[in-house]
């Protein structure tokens, strides 16, 4: 039985304080789940010392040249990942978007199993 989107609370991320409180911000829900996502899109694989195997890999993406063959090697990479580790996360469509010239973008489409429609989250590829 899927979870509660509600239900999923934790620190936000990128980690911040709460100029409200004074205290680390915390992140609920829908916004919750998608911070998940991005920071696993950005966990660079092997970076966790105790899940080596952890991350999507994003940000090794950087220095690739952008063709064809880079686009489904990051597709497969990223697809696998939010299936494993993310299992709140159904991806729909993982792409390369360029918002502005010579600007790339990430963007995955996702539905999140604790509400209805296609969610999304970009994150910058360089």
């Amino acid at each position: 039985m899927p979870e509660d989107s509600a239900a999923i609370r934790g620190v936000a991320f990128p980690f911040r304080v709460d100029p409200r409180t004074g205290g680390i911000a915390v992140s609920a829900g829908a916004d919750k789940l998608r911070e998940n996502v991005v920071r696993l899109l950005l966990t660079r694989i092997g970076e966790r010392p105790m899940l080596r195997e952890y991350g999507g890999g994003v940000t090794q993406l950087f220095q690739e040249s952008v063709d064809e063959g880079m686009v489904a090697i990051a597709r497969h990479q990223i697809t696998r990942a939010l299936l494993r580790f993310e299992p709140r996360v159904l991806p729909q469509e993982v792409g390369v978007v360029e918002t502005e010239p010579g600007v790339l973008r990430l963007r995955v489409l996702y539905v999140d199993s604790t509400r209805p429609g296609l969610q999304s989250v970009v994150v910058p590829i360089g």
